[in-house]
């Protein structure tokens, strides 16, 4: 019985050692082949240079300008009307026709030409809310694609920090 207990535990002794030694990988002196080194490693924004301009795309072109004269005169008309006499009236028009130029820096330009006429109270006849409500609302005449420019942006962090310093004067002390 003994015999037959050392016989089978040699036995799986051999077995297991066979087992390692099949599953083992062969030590060859194959190399194994490897995948082709990339032909050259760019980042995401590569093409574009610091300073330089990009020519424009054959849509770009065959756009042609944002703005027509019509609308070029009129914004030009209501800047005028605005700065002989701030109003309600002057005001509207001024950053409506700033909106419908669709360029975000002139519309930031008219916005601060607005809030300069406010804050200085030659703009009496516009209370903060009203202000704030008419500025917020004008910014959604702009294309979505003038909103999200970089000149958006900024018209962005204009039209924050005026809706900061309105909803400061809107609070009850």
């Amino acid at each position: 019985m003994v015999t037959f207990l050392f016989t089978s535990v040699f036995v799986l002794g051999l077995l297991a050692i066979a087992i390692y030694f099949w599953q083992k990988p062969a030590n060859r002196s194959e190399t194994i082949g490897l995948p082709p080194l990339p032909e050259e490693r760019r980042g995401l924004f590569s093409d574009i240079r610091v300073n330089q301009l990009r020519p424009a795309t054959e849509n770009q072109l065959a756009e042609g300008p944002k703005v027509d004269a019509e609308t070029f005169q009129k914004a030009l008309e209501a800047i005028k009307a605005f700065q002989e006499s701030p109003n309600r009236t002057t005001t509207t028009h001024l950053l409506h026709m700033a909106a419908l130029a669709d360029d975000a820096k002139n519309y930031g330009r008219a916005v601060e030409l607005v809030l300069m006429s406010w804050r200085d109270s030659s703009l009496s006849d516009v209370s903060a809310r009203e202000l704030q409500a008419l500025l917020n609302s004008e910014y959604w005449v702009l294309s979505s694609r003038t909103r999200t420019s970089g000149a958006g942006f900024v018209v962005k962090e204009t039209l924050a920090t005026a809706n900061r310093e309105l909803e400061a004067t809107n609070k009850p002390i």
